[in-house]
């Protein structure tokens, strides 16, 4: 089993692309893409593994700020890899 992670990203949505002082004129937080955390965790663990990264995830929002935030799940493995 795999633990994935995903975080948010600011994204420019201005048509004309405009930027002012690194402000856009307009824009939007979209989800990242899922990335492997970890891989090939035991069945027995995948659950207690999965509380560490969403605690150590709520630890970075206290310190940094909503920009820290990040999503995480757990993930069977593809066959094929």
């Amino acid at each position: 089993m795999n633990i994935e992670s995903r975080s948010r990203q600011l994204i420019n949505t201005d048509p004309q692309r405009r930027c002012y002082n690194g402000c856009h004129y307009s824009s939007e937080l979209v989800w990242t893409p899922w990335e492997v955390l970890e891989s090939e965790v035991a069945p027995e663990r995948v659950e207690r593994r999965l509380e560490f990264w969403r605690e150590l995830n709520a630890i970075a929002v206290d310190g940094r700020g909503e920009g820290a935030k990040r999503e995480h799940r757990i993930q069977e493995e593809d066959e094929c890899s």
